[in-house]
């Protein structure tokens, strides 16, 4: 309960307070209409709710992403571990290499000095040519060791070859019975009863060559047959093997029968 004398303080303190013709009264406080009335505070921050609804990856205020912020802690984490013998490092290591031990290079092959070559023999000097029947002279120095080799493995095939065939093979020359010769005849002689082969050549002065006409061999007896030409009888020689390597019989032409012996040449 307020005492009178206050209560009379008070109004004489107001009434000294207030300017002249004023007037004092209470004002009720005015309710804003729904039209007029401007929209409550938010109870928040708008921009802040926006950007909370939001992905994290399209976040504006954040510096790092989350993918960054993982791979700093787990630098962060590799450093701050201890270190542990024998543990496999999160990230290669160069270690240092143990050097190599090199070879020695091998040595050189030691130089192989060939022998000399012997000069080859000087071709003797001639005064003019040397003919094909002159034995005893050569147009060439004397045969060196691979000439003569060389010669002798021809002369080996040779006879290698020359065995292969049969005994008639080769030249044969056919004389009369005073010796004079008459044909020569060079024979193929395949072996093992193959056919009979050869050509002709008179040894007068015609000197006419030509094919034999036929051969025929049997047994001991060997019939040859030369045709000299259109027009002129055949030349037949019927032989017989007399002797080593020899053959004797006859020959018979337009000039009458006349013995004959045939060896090899």
């Amino acid at each position: 309960m307020i005492r009178p004398g206050v209560l009379l303080l008070l109004l004489v303190t107001l009434t000294l307070a207030t300017p002249a013709g004023a007037q004092v009264f209470y004002e009720a406080p005015v309710t804003p209409s729904p039209e007029t009335a401007e929209p409550a505070e938010a109870a928040g921050d708008p921009i802040a709710d926006l950007l909370d609804a939001l992905p994290p990856d399209q976040s504006t205020d954040s510096a790092d992403s989350e993918e960054e912020v993982t791979v700093r802690q787990e630098q962060e984490a590799l450093l701050a571990a201890p270190f542990t013998p024998g543990a496999q490092p999160a990230a290669p290591v160069l270690l240092p290499q143990t050097p190599q031990a090199i070879a020695p290079a091998p040595a050189p092959a030691p130089t192989v000095t060939a022998a000399p070559r012997r000069p080859a023999p000087a071709r003797p000097t001639l005064d003019r040519p040397v003919m094909i029947d002159e034995f005893g002279r050569s147009p060439d120095g004397p045969p060196t060791q691979i000439d003569l080799g060389y010669e002798a493995r021809i002369r080996g095939s040779a006879s290698s070859a020359q065995g292969l065939l049969g005994p008639l093979d080769g030249g044969w020359t056919v004389r009369g019975p005073d010796g004079v010769a008459l044909y020569g005849l060079q024979l193929v002689d395949k072996g093992s009863g193959g056919t009979l082969e050869g050509a002709w050549r008179a040894m007068g002065g015609s000197g006419r060559v030509g094919l034999i006409e036929s051969l025929e061999r049997t047994g001991s007896m060997l019939i040859v047959r030369i045709n000299r030409g259109y027009g002129r009888p055949l030349t037949v020689l019927t032989l017989s093997a007399s002797g080593p390597g020899g053959w004797a019989g006859d020959l018979s032409d337009e000039t009458g029968t006349r013995a004959v012996t045939m060896r090899r040449n």
